[in-house]
């Protein structure tokens, strides 16, 4: 039985953010190929075998981290009209591992420093506090990042941190673009 995550993506441009000079920077640090208000923002949801998402809105268990916050763990209803959607199939055994991974990590603390300097060479990584006696310390994609890899599902040499934008642009070719919907309830009917 497979089961599915979905990466869950907000742009920079998008209502429910606030107009921020820390919204602001994320969106200028990001490489976008054209116009586009580049995605700043990542969190990772574990889809129930039996969705209850509507046709406004997706809803599961998601796990993430917003500026100065900690790592949450909690139900959320994503809105299809402000969030893109990847998702991808996994083991039982992958999802299980995933979510077991952010349980662990739930409460710890922002990366302040990693999410200012994620392109410097020598940017902390999450884990790089613990040697200083500290719980590890995440920024959005990069709690994304070590769940997906404790599943296997990012190879190893792909680095701990990175632009949001960068990493919707990593997944997009081992990812299927997702509405959201529960594709069980739909009724096709071709004319």
């Amino acid at each position: 039985m497979t089961h599915k995550i979905m990466l869950c993506f907000v742009r920079s441009d998008s209502d429910i953010l606030e107009s921020s000079w820390l919204n602001r920077i994320a969106a200028s640090l990001a490489k976008t190929e054209d116009d586009s208000a580049p995605f700043i923002h990542a969190e990772l949801l574990f889809c129930p075998q039996n969705s209850n998402s509507t046709k406004d809105s997706v809803s599961g268990l998601a796990c993430s981290i917003v500026y100065s916050g900690a790592v949450h763990l909690e139900k959320k209803r994503f809105s299809r009209k402000e969030w893109f959607f990847r998702s991808m199939e996994c083991s039982k055994s992958q999802y299980d591992s995933m979510l077991t991974f952010c349980k662990d990590h739930q409460g710890d603390s922002f990366n302040h420093l990693g999410y200012f300097m994620y392109w410097a060479p020598f940017s902390p990584s999450p884990m790089a506090y613990t040697y200083l006696g500290m719980t590890p310390r995440w920024y959005c994609s990069e709690i994304v990042i070590g769940a997906m890899k404790e599943g296997d599902m990012l190879a190893d040499d792909v680095p701990n941190s990175m632009h949001p934008h960068d990493l919707y642009k990593l997944v997009q070719g081992s990812s299927m673009a997702d509405c959201g919907r529960n594709m069980n309830t739909v009724k096709l009917s071709f004319v």
